[in-house]
């Protein structure tokens, strides 16, 4: 059976599909768009690229798809758009979302789709401790959302709790229009600091995460990334939903200001007006969970 999966949209959500996709029983051909190529390419052989949302772009990947004669088509994007190009695609069978809800999570909705397939084997869960050689913070998360980005004086407070129960220098990430953000940053924490923002490509970023002793990140591609590369990872949420983007695996966990929302529910809908969200965000109960993933490592 020729297999097909189909996930456009942001690198993060890329990232979050990642295990889900390698835990097929089949090596699928991924319809994807230029950054989801660079974030697969190590792992999957077989792609087709939709280079932009031009009218012509739609039609040679409609093409490209068709020419690859697939049986099964999986649509984990399931929009109009989407929908559109699998009807079109020639694929025998589709399998897509065919329900709603806010309360789900993206890794919850995807299984729904691929399950009744048959053809998704047990998600890979498997740890090994990763070297204890640097910690990767990610700021950013994009200058169209600023409302992800916590003060910088909760940096400081997180920098210095890491330091002092770690000891390990700090990696900075971020996009190239962050670079300065990020330096100025680098600048205040404690302990040693490199400002890596801007100076990876997509592969390079995923190798660097990879290889992170740990990862405390705001909800971005960078923190999706790293728990999919099975890296102890703890997002930072305030002004996003974090059940629906919960990173991957045990090794990971989701931080948000229980003050701001005593109840624990998650805004229902992503906020881009900078408020308060941080103010009280605490990482330390979350790194005793994950103590199991961080005792001492290769």
């Amino acid at each position: 059976m020729k297999v097909g999966v189909l996930r456009f949209s942001a690198l993060g959500d890329l990232a979050l599909a990642m295990p889900f996709i390698r835990a097929l029983t089949v090596k699928p051909v991924v319809l994807t768009m230029a950054p989801g190529q660079a974030l697969y390419q190590d792992e999957f052989e077989t792609f087709v690229i939709l280079n932009d949302k031009r009218l012509r772009s739609l039609g040679r990947f409609v093409r490209a798809a068709r020419h690859q004669r697939l049986d099964l088509l999986i649509d984990l994007q399931s929009n109009d758009r989407s929908r559109l190009l699998t009807r079109l695609s020639g694929a025998r069978r589709i399998a897509e979302r065919r329900f709603t809800s806010s309360g789900r999570s993206a890794q919850e909705t995807w299984r729904a789709i691929l399950e009744p397939t048959g053809l998704l084997g047990p998600l890979d869960l498997t740890f090994t401790p990763k070297p204890r050689d640097y910690i990767v913070l990610n700021a950013g998360s994009s200058p169209n959302w600023h409302s992800k980005r916590l003060p910088d004086a909760k940096w400081r407070e997180i920098s210095a709790v890491l330091h002092e129960r770690f000891g390990l220098p700090f990696v900075l990430t971020g996009s190239p229009d962050e670079r300065a953000y990020v330096s100025q940053l680098a600048g205040q924490l404690a302990g040693r600091c490199e400002n890596r923002a801007g100076q990876t490509s997509i592969p390079q970023l995923k190798h660097l995460l990879a290889g992170a002793f740990l990862t405390v990140s705001t909800d971005s591609a960078a923190m999706q990334i790293s728990a999919a590369m099975k890296t102890p990872t703890i997002g930072l949420f305030g002004a996003t939903n974090w059940v629906r983007s919960a990173p991957f695996g045990p090794w990971s966990r989701t931080v948000y200001d229980t003050t701001y929302y005593p109840a624990g529910a998650p805004p229902s809908e992503n906020m881009r007006e900078c408020r308060r969200f941080y103010d009280n965000l605490d990482i330390r109960p979350a790194l005793d969970e994950l103590a199991p993933y961080l005792a001492e490592s290769v």
